[in-house]
Order: C-alpha cells, then structure tokens, then sequence
C-alpha cells in the first residue's frame, strides 16, 4: 500500500496555494479559515517540515512547499489526463464544446442544426465555463476563446480569425440612418461588459462618437433584442448575429471592420484524429470562421484590411 497523505488533502493543497492568505482560499473553497488552516497544519504535520510561511497579511509558500506544489500540478494534470481520456474511450461519435455562453447561444447554435442533419450519428457536450486547461488535460475536443491572446499560444492545434464588429439594428431603424455620423441620432446600446466595444468601432471607423444617449444592458443577448426590436443600435461581431442578419431581424447599415481582436478556435491534439472532431473542426472553419462568410469591404476601408480578415492556422 501506498504511504501517501490523504489525496484530497494534496488536492486542497495545490488549490490553497494559489492564495496570498488562507482566508481569501476559504472564501473560494466555501471553507472557513480555520478549516483550512487546520488542514493544511495537518499535512505540514505529516511531512513534518513547514509548507507555508505565515505572516501578518497572510502566508507564502516555503521552498518545501513551492517543490510539493509543482510536484503535486504535474500530477493531478497527469492523472486528469488518464482520466478523461479512459472515460472518452467509449464515448463515440461524440464531441466535447468549452466556449461562451454567448458564442453557443449565437454564434453556434443558430447554424448547428445544419451540421446535425448532415451528421446524424454526432452528439455534442458544451461546457460554457471551460478553459485551456480543460482543453490540455483533454476534458475538451475543442475550445472558442474571443480577445486578444498572448502568443505564443499555449496550445499549438488553433485557427484564428480576425474579429469584425459593426452596428446592428431594426430594419425600420434605417430610416434614421443615412450615414455613419446618423448613429449618434438614436440610442446607443450597450451590453455591460463591452461598454468599449462602440468606441473600439468610432476608431476602427474613423468616426468620431460624441455625447450618444447611451443604454446599457446585462447580457448581449439583451442589447440584441433591444435592437431587434427598434430601441436603438447594438454594437456585436459579426458572427453572433450573422443569422439575424439572414433572417432579416437585424441590418447592419456600416458593415463590419476589424478589430485588435481574434477568435481562437483550438483543438486537442490528441482527438483531432477522431472523425467526429476532425468534421466538426472542418465544418466549423467553413460555416463560422471561413472566408466566404466574411462581408464585403466596408466603403472605405482599404484592401489590407480585408486581407487581414483571412484564417490562419498555426504552423
């Protein structure tokens, strides 16, 4: 048998350690601070050396517990891998989706249905809080991330596509715009956590955005049934309202520019070999993200900015 300290004291551990004090751990963990610092006494205990140095603004890990951390995240990603993928091996014809709760509600399951009349015998999962690390210990076949990522990428598997932004608004809205300046005349809606996104499209734009009545919304979902429904123009990437646009719920009167921004789409490695994935992967790199879905050339705009737009895939 192994003499080992109990394996959710190592897992409480690692977590712990991640926190200037063990106070801000409990308050993660939905402990109090003297259940934790009892158990993390407990394993200092057992190993008989001190793992934390404890002070009056909170702890530090000691060099016995810098090692203990690293030497318990390589082996919990070590065994997570194992894990998942001994679980994913009668899994099928399936595919697991980490991204947004936006992203899915607009931008992936407004066009799926398409996909799953072309592919039957494809089941999804979608987990809307899941990261790259879920992606690295193969929790996930495939991961969207939208913003501005710092490279070099932690995952080699990714597409990348510019983002594109514009206004978006009512039909009957149009009546009040005739040309960029035009948008400062109705109400400008925002969604809470993108209240730079209409000043990221006055300068991508060239246009100067000055004293707007503004409106601001929780979800983006909410600012785009506000426009949907002629209260105003929402700013949005051109993806997540692409199947407004075909429906003729939402006009975008300026078009679509590009902004400092990407959406990432990233593969796991070792599951892009697996047909489910690699139809997905392919399907979504021509429904989503391909080129014959990007808009014409904003009036204006020169031809490397449309340039800009294309895929790329990292090598």
């Amino acid at each position: 048998m192994r003499k080992l300290p109990i394996l959710k004291s190592l897992h409480l551990f690692e977590t712990v350690s991640e926190f200037p004090s063990f106070s801000r751990a409990a308050e993660r963990l939905n402990m109090t601070s003297g259940a934790v610092s009892y158990q993390m006494r407990l394993l200092e205990d057992w190993f008989g050396r001190r793992l934390f140095v404890r002070h009056n603004s909170g702890v530090r890990l000691t060099s016995d517990g810098e090692q203990l951390k690293s030497s318990c995240a390589s082996a919990f990603t070590m065994l997570e891998k194992e894990c998942y993928e001994l679980r994913r091996n009668d899994a099928g014809r399936s595919v697991v989706v980490g991204c947004s709760t936006t992203f899915l509600s607009h931008g992936l399951l407004p066009r799926l249905g398409a996909f799953r009349q072309r592919y039957q015998d494809i089941d999804f999962v979608f987990e809307t809080e899941a990261d790259l690390d879920a992606l690295a210990v193969g929790a996930l076949d495939v991961l969207f991330v939208s913003g501005l990522l710092k490279r070099p990428l932690p995952v080699r598997e990714v597409h990348v596509a510019n983002e594109l932004i514009g206004p978006v608004c009512a039909p009957a809205t149009l009546k009040a715009i005739k040309s960029p300046q035009d948008i400062l005349s109705i109400p400008l809606l925002h969604e809470a956590n993108g209240l730079d996104a209409w000043s990221e499209w006055a300068t991508a734009a060239a246009i100067c955005l000055q004293g707007p009545r503004r409106v601001v919304f929780d979800t983006f979902t909410l600012a785009v049934e506000a426009a949907k429904s002629g209260l105003g123009a929402a700013i949005s990437s051109q993806i997540l309202v692409r199947s407004n646009l075909e429906k003729g719920e939402l006009v975008a009167p300026f078009g679509f520019v590009p902004v400092n921004r990407s959406i990432y789409m990233f593969v796991n490695g070792h599951r892009r070999s697996i047909a489910a994935v690699s139809e997905f992967e392919r399907w979504v790199l021509s429904e989503i993200l391909g080129r014959s879905h990007q808009p014409s050339p904003v009036p204006g705009r020169n031809s490397q900015d449309q340039a800009d737009r294309s895929i790329e895939a990292s090598p």
